[in-house]
């Protein structure tokens, strides 16, 4: 219903501005919602994503470790080169076995 409908309806002035105050306030809550629910999709996703990379980064890590086992080199070295935690590596070397 449009205004100029609402006021023609409205027994007083002051009924009219209560009715479309409430409205406005219950269209600015709805609004403000939608927007809100989008920030916390974007918010999540850009979240995911950096946990995708970090992990892939990790996979890597482990990766490159377990390829310098294989090829002889140290635990020690292992993790100091690939900057993994030594308990981290002698868990892959176990796996490498």
């Amino acid at each position: 219903m449009l205004y100029s409908e609402k006021i023609k309806e409205a027994p007083t002035l002051a009924e009219y501005f209560k009715t479309v105050k409430e409205e406005g306030f219950e269209i600015g809550m709805e609004k403000g919602l939608e927007m809100g629910i989008e920030k916390g999709i974007e918010k999540g996703i850009e979240k995911g994503i950096e946990k995708g990379i970090e992990k892939g980064k990790m996979e890597e890590k482990r990766n490159l470790a377990a390829e310098l086992l294989r090829e002889g080199f140290s635990v020690e070295k292992v993790a100091k080169i690939v900057k993994l935690s030594l308990d981290e590596v002698k868990e892959i070397e176990k796996i490498c076995e």
